[in-house]
């Protein structure tokens, strides 16, 4: 897919401690794209800009619903039930996939 400049590893919680310990994928190319959030950008919706992004990456991977991603040094969780596909005009070939996801804290 054209414009997954970046590489992620998947993480998901380990089964004893709930920490985002366990990688379930290494070297997911991706991409971090910004969501539009509509109206004017000041005050208090500049902040939330940076915090929430769309995470897309290719087709052939399926992202867990409970994940946390890390992308150039930092973590992202990704929202539950946000995670999708993009198809194609067949409407069964999977073009992309797509999830939102928040900076971790």
């Amino acid at each position: 897919m054209f414009g997954l400049n970046k590489t992620a590893i998947v993480y998901t919680p380990h089964a004893t401690t709930g920490a985002y310990t366990v990688a379930a994928k290494t070297g997911l190319r991706c991409r971090l794209a910004y969501i539009e959030q509509g109206g004017s950008r000041i005050g208090g919706e500049r902040e939330a800009i940076g915090s929430k992004r769309r995470l897309l990456w290719a087709e052939a991977y399926t992202m867990p619903d409970d994940a946390q991603v890390l992308i150039d040094s930092q973590r992202w969780n990704v929202k539950e039930g946000t995670c999708g596909e993009l198809t194609g005009i067949d409407g069964s070939t999977v073009i992309y996939r797509r999830c939102e996801v928040v900076v971790a804290k």
